[in-house]
């Protein structure tokens, strides 16, 4: 009777055991959801535990359960590489995405900030590209020419008659206009803080000014772009074919009691946050408000 038990444990213990095993597996998987590769490798744990019971218990012959292991080793070979290709997209659909965000970023801020500089100097936004490009290219801007900082001292009684043509009180350092008039007027009380102070406002071509800004050419070096095209910039980054940065603006919007002038400009993200979902809109402004805010900000 011994020796009987002995033999069936020693003839169906291994392969009972994979069996339960890859049940158990299945089991766990189902109800914690896991991923195919881990499904897949308890499906074929119970199964191959079974073909080894019912092959130890001469069910099933050799040539079955050869047959039937080599199907179950194409199907999990066939469900691992699409596995690792699934992957491999999910992580450059990740990659693409973090790249086309910062490069949207860095694209609407541009336009904003030369929309802002037609502002400053029209009184309004932009209409379209061809008014932004030809502003950009032939446009001039006021500069504020700085050199020295503002002196952190008082303004002496004979400053201030000079200034306000009266004797008021003083109980502050003197501001940025207060030293620029007097150094306008060649520092008449000969204040050795005011030695080399100046704000001079001057009239230059708005391209220069643009492509000379030194924080600008850094960020399109970090970024790895080329040379500054304002023919490029109305074109939504890594979209092909092509894409154009929608602009609408209002001259005169009734805002809060004010007349204001107001900009919206908008397109379709190139790269969307989840692989085949919905590309969002993403832009900066609101034709409704004086708001030029981002949607990212």
């Amino acid at each position: 009777m011994n020796s009987q038990i002995s033999v069936l444990v020693n003839k169906y213990l291994i392969a009972g055991v994979i069996a339960v095993f890859g049940l158990v597996m299945l089991i766990i998987g189902l109800q914690s959801d896991q991923d195919s590769l881990f499904m897949i490798a308890a499906i074929n744990l119970f199964i191959g535990g079974v073909l080894a019971v019912l092959f130890s218990a001469g069910i099933l012959k050799r040539n079955v359960v050869m047959a039937i292991g080599s199907v179950c080793i194409l199907i999990t070979v066939y469900i691992g590489y699409s596995t690792y290709v699934s992957v491999k997209k999910t992580i450059a659909h990740i990659e693409a995405r973090e790249k086309s965000e910062t490069l949207v970023r860095f694209n609407l801020t541009q336009i904003r900030d030369i929309q802002r500089a037609h502002k400053s100097t029209h009184g309004r936004y932009a209409k379209d590209w061809e008014e932004l490009i030809e502003f950009f290219n032939t446009g001039k801007v006021r500069v504020i020419e700085a050199e020295k900082s503002v002196p952190t001292i008082r303004l002496t009684r004979e400053e201030v008659k000079i200034i306000y043509k009266d004797n008021r009180p003083m109980d502050r350092n003197m501001t940025e206009q207060e030293a620029a008039i007097l150094a306008s007027l060649g520092n008449p009380t000969n204040n050795p803080e005011l030695d080399g102070f100046k704000r001079d406002t001057l009239i230059k071509p708005f391209k220069a000014e643009y492509l000379g800004n030194i924080n600008r050419i850094k960020e399109r070096q970090r970024l790895g772009l080329g040379e500054f095209q304002i023919e490029k910039l109305r074109y939504i980054p890594m979209t092909d074919p092509k894409e154009e940065w929608t602009i609408d603006t209002r001259d005169s919007l009734i805002y809060a009691g004010d007349t204001i002038p107001s900009i919206r400009v908008e397109g379709l993200e190139p790269v969307p946050l989840f692989e085949n979902s919905k590309r969002q809109i993403v832009g900066f402004g609101n034709v409704q408000s004086n708001s030029d805010k981002a949607t990212w900000e």
